[in-house]
This record gives structure tokens, sequence and C-alpha cells, in this order.
């Protein structure tokens, strides 16, 4: 079965630029938005290898995922930058 090649590029772009701005924002509230946009890439990557069959990679990148986000915002509420 064809996969569309719209989503896997619209993927790859987007952890780019999740990378991209992690690092932008690395030094903005003690690292918590970089931590998250980090967690965002992860995602983006694991949805990209998940599409390309590599199944048994869903739960070891949701755990990364999980950790880095909630590092990130434990990181803001810790700064003072808390929503």
């Amino acid at each position: 079965m064809a996969r569309p090649v719209g989503i896997t590029a619209l993927l790859v772009v987007s952890c780019f630029v999740f990378l991209g701005a992690g690092v932008a924002f690395a030094n903005l509230c003690d690292g918590g938005y970089s931590l998250m946009l980090f967690g965002a890439a992860v995602g983006c990557l694991g949805a990209l290898l998940y599409r390309t069959g590599a199944w048994a990679t869903i739960i070891p990148f949701a755990l990364i995922v999980l950790c880095l986000v909630g590092g990130g915002y434990y990181g803001l509420t810790v700064s003072g930058c808390g929503w």
C-alpha cells in the first residue's frame, strides 16, 4: 500500500522546525520551552518511524516524549514561567 508522500514530508519538515525552535529558545525559562519543543520533534520522528513500519518504536518514543515534555514543564514552573 502506497503512503502519501505529503504527510511524510510534513513530518520531516516539522521535525527540523521543532529542533530549530528548540535551539532558538534554549536560554528562555530555564530551558523549559526548549525541552518541550525537543519533545515535539521526537514525537514527529516517532510518528515518521511508525509510518514506515517500525511499530516496535512507538512505546520508547512515547516514553521519551513524555519525559521531555514533563521535564520541560517542570523547568517552566520552577523558573517562574509557568502557565
